[in-house]
């Protein structure tokens, strides 16, 4: 015979299934992002990157991200967002610095807590080493990647990129030639 279950097992039901359709919900800007994404490499493909509709589509792109982020500080998609916010700030934009400032946001909220973090510190030594020509910044940077991520793939090309800081780049070519 079934048993009713106890108040208080009704409300531990009640809770928990209300948080797993919460966690289960799929928010409408995440969508739009998605929605805008695609848009975004159509317009890569059909119109290149620097044409108007390519450019339109990334700055509606970080947009949609940057509300997300102020939106949902906490959400799991923010460092990729942050990350994504970035890479078109320094690449398309021309926004080293604003790049920059993404970056670190990933390092100082995500640091040890999300994939992406690694990545976005690596990425910003690099900016700083190949963009602002600011070999200092890179070096403890690129230090601080090697710090907290010893063991991770990029690892190794950090180190790369310290033993060769600062160094022009024939006299690098230099020490591969036979």
């Amino acid at each position: 015979m079934f048993k009713l279950p106890s108040p208080c097992m009704r409300w531990l039901l009640l809770v928990g299934s209300s948080l797993l359709i919460s966690c289960t919900h799929r928010l409408p800007e995440l969508e739009e992002i998605q929605e805008i994404r695609e848009e975004l490499q159509k317009n890569l493909r059909n119109y290149g990157p620097k044409s108007n509709n390519f450019m339109n589509s990334a700055l509606r792109l970080v947009r949609a991200e940057a509300a997300f982020v102020r939106k949902y500080p906490n959400h799991r998609e923010v460092p990729r967002f942050l990350l994504e916010m970035a890479q078109i700030e320094a690449t398309y934009f021309g926004d080293v610095r604003r790049a920059v400032e993404l970056l670190r946001q990933i390092d100082e909220r995500f640091r040890q807590r999300s994939p992406i973090a690694p990545q976005a510190l690596f990425y910003e030594a690099f900016l700083y080493e190949t963009m602002l020509a600011d070999t200092g910044t890179a070096r403890m940077r690129y230090e601080a990647f090697l710090r907290y991520y010893p063991q991770h793939e990029l690892a190794s090309d950090a180190r790369r990129s310290l033993e060769y800081l600062g160094q022009p780049p024939a006299e690098i070519l230099q020490r591969f030639r036979p």
